[in-house]
């Protein structure tokens, strides 16, 4: 059955699962939209609302057998075709450039590989927001979903609802998801397909069809979800509260005296619920380092009478002794060198991360996020008002730009034509030895400041052609190659590094030009960012007072939740007030929210820990269930870990929203 909406000519169908396969259903049009009968199965489809670009529909169902419902969405005759299933399809998830076995690709060739297919569907609740959108050269077409639908003969009371994308051309929803053709749990996990039928239900939804700039459409569909299903995670403690925390559970839980150094921690909740170290914190950028250094800083502006074992001003002293002559770049694990008493088995590398080795190019060689991250973090550090007290010996912060300075003119020595900065860099010689990532955006807000510093404006020069470079990835929807460990998926991280540079250079030039620039990254990270609460599947995330509204999706590899998308709360501000799109501002508040919310599930939901301990995962929906209770077995959503990055990033987030705001709520 063909409809029209708003220009676009749109091929509507139902299915229904019966004996293993889908069976397409004949549609009869009614009055308020259309009817189907099969096999004693008789469904409904009311269209309760039409507008020029928007059909808002009920989809119900009975059935005296379990079974579930697809309606299903064919755009016929466009081009240019991108799926977008937000935080999960990104058009094919970036096949070329992924290895057998990766997480989904949407595709038809290599048939062989069980992560390739033709099609695939998720829970909706895996999504960002409940839709699936088919992007096309003219706009955006897109169905949405209830993520959940009353049930009286689930287990639970409600089944679970789908989202699905297909090739060619087709998008479309189930009242009752079906993982399909696998579960996709993280990177190469695959597990068995799971669903959820029943004898009948209903959910409600949407149809869109947005005419205009390609895939920026896509935005419009998930802004109009946002407003309809958010709801904004609710907190207790105050903001300083949150941060006095972290830094003083920095300084009490995480640091190791043995070995002189932060750690990353885990136990085995229930039967052992004593954190240990598992890995010194001896990286200089992601993961580590400067990613701690610098909100230490703006800690101890905040709190004068704090005093951290290891402070800012030491942790860059430590990344700056490990600067490499021959590269021109700093080893990228340069703070092991101070590790003492390092444990058996332990990395001893001063280059090597607990990253070397997922991709064969990352041992023995320099990345760009960790370079690129003590770079910006060293400069931004050494400006007001984080400029640290260096009160356990730390030396003048000319040093740290210095050797930030050094980096940057190598990495610029580098630079291509178009405005690339490389992935990978040898450790030998000066030289890119993998240009294909998005990681090396972090050089660009470097860029920026070290243009303010020294007013040289070679730096600005580079930083203009790399956001120049850099923005197709963000406008296309597949920011893809920053983190180590993913493969050179598709993810939200490398964004923040685009956010942060257009910010600036629309702060410090006053080029109208930046501003929309700053929009499109500040959309893309909305793509990650959850715009509803979930129910999480497995404890103790399940049926607590921990709300995903606001936390954003890491990658289309490792679907879970985790804090680094707080860190643009302040350049969503601004761009709220600049904009005087109110939008961005609700979106920041949301992150800086779900924050406050998942901390303070500590210790009593999480089990373990403390106030101001903070794990990296949080698994909203069926994906990345990897930890287990030691007793029992069962899986759990989240990681019984102590993760520094992660508590350094809220750190940054809030420690910068108390300054720029003077908000202590």
């Amino acid at each position: 059955m063909t409809i029209e909406l708003n220009g676009f000519s749109i091929e509507l169908s139902l299915h229904l699962f019966r004996h293993g396969h889908w069976v397409p259903m004949k549609l009869h049009p009614t009055a308020l939209g259309f009817t189907a009968d099969h096999d004693e199965l008789h469904a409904d489809l009311i269209f309760d609302d039409q507008r020029a670009e928007r059909i808002s529909y009920t989809l119900s169902f009975t059935s005296p057998y379990r079974t579930r419902l697809r309606l299903r969405l064919r755009l016929p005759d466009q081009t240019d075709l991108f799926h977008l299933i937000p935080g999960n399809i990104h058009g094919d998830n970036n096949a070329a450039h992924v290895r057998p076995g990766e997480f989904p690709v949407l595709s038809s060739s290599r048939p062989h590989e069980r992560n390739c297919a033709p099609l695939w569907e998720f829970r909706a609740d895996r999504a960002s927001h409940p839709v699936s959108i088919l992007c096309c050269a003219r706009g955006a077409v897109g169905v949405s979903i209830e993520p959940y639908s009353s049930c009286d003969d689930a287990d639970e009371g409600f089944i679970r609802n789908g989202v699905f994308a297909a090739l060619p051309d087709a998008c479309g929803v189930s009242l009752g998801y079906g993982n399909d053709p696998l579960t996709f749990s993280e990177k190469t996990v695959f597990l068995p397909a799971t669903s959820d039928t029943t004898h009948g239900s209903s959910a409600r939804g949407a149809i869109w069809a947005l005419r205009g700039s390609g895939r920026a459409e896509a935005h419009r569909i998930i802004r109009a979800l946002y407003d309809e299903l958010r709801q904004r995670p609710v907190h207790a403690r105050s903001y300083r509260d949150a941060l006095r925390a972290l830094a003083d559970a920095f300084a009490e839980v995480n640091w190791s005296e043995q070995l002189q150094q932060y750690t990353n921690r885990k136990c085995r909740v229930p039967v052992d619920r004593t954190l240990r170290p598992w890995r010194a914190i001896v990286e200089i950028g992601w993961t580590g380092g400067s990613m701690l250094a610098y909100p230490f800083a703006l800690a101890e502006q905040i709190f004068p009478d704090l005093r951290l074992p290891k402070s800012a001003s030491r942790i860059f002293d430590e990344i700056c002794a490990g600067y490499n002559d021959v590269s021109g770049f700093i080893n990228d694990t340069a703070l092991n060198q101070f590790t003492r008493d390092i444990p058996e088995g332990w990395n001893r590398s001063t280059i090597n991360g607990w990253w070397s080795g997922f991709l064969p190019q990352t041992r023995d060689n320099h990345c760009a996020y960790t370079n690129a991250h003590a770079a910006y973090y060293m400069l931004r550090t050494s400006l007001p008002p984080s400029t640290p007290r260096g009160s356990d010996g730390g030396k003048d912060p000319k040093q740290w730009v210095q050797t930030a300075l050094r980096v940057l003119d190598t990495a610029m020595s580098l630079q291509r034509d178009d405005g690339a900065f490389g992935y990978i860099f040898s450790s030998t010689q000066r030289k890119v030895i993998d240009w294909d990532g998005f990681a090396g955006c972090w050089f660009v807000p470097a860029m920026i400041h070290a243009w303010q510093i020294t007013g040289q404006t070679r730096y600005r020069e580079s930083a203009a052609r790399a956001i120049e470079y850099y923005a197709r990835f963000v406008a296309e929807l597949a920011c893809w190659g920053s983190p180590m460990d993913t493969f050179k998926s598709i993810d939200s991280e490398g964004n923040l590094a685009f956010i942060r540079a257009t910010r600036l250079m629309h702060e410090l030039t006053g080029d109208e030009r930046y501003l929309p620039l700053l929009e499109s990254g500040a959309n893309y990270e909305y793509l990650w960012r959850y715009g509803f609460r979930t129910r999480p599947q497995c404890p103790p995330l399940r049926d607590s007072n921990w709300n995903s509204c606001g936390g954003t999706i890491t990658s289309v590899s490792n679907p879970h939740i985790h804090p680094m998308g707080v860190v643009a709360t302040s350049d969503l501000e601004y761009l709220a007030r600049l904009s005087g799109d109110l939008y961005h501002q609700s979106r920041a508040d949301d992150g800086i929210a779900w924050l406050m919310n998942t901390m303070e599930l500590y210790p009593d939901v999480m089990g373990y820990g403390r106030y101001g301990v903070l794990s990296e995962r949080t698994c909203p929906s069926d994906g990345l269930l990897a930890e287990r209770y030691a007793d029992t077995g069962e899986p759990a959503s989240t990681w019984w870990s102590y993760n520094a990055w992660a508590a350094g990033s809220a750190m940054e987030a809030l420690a910068v929203r108390i300054l720029e705001t003077k908000d202590q709520s």
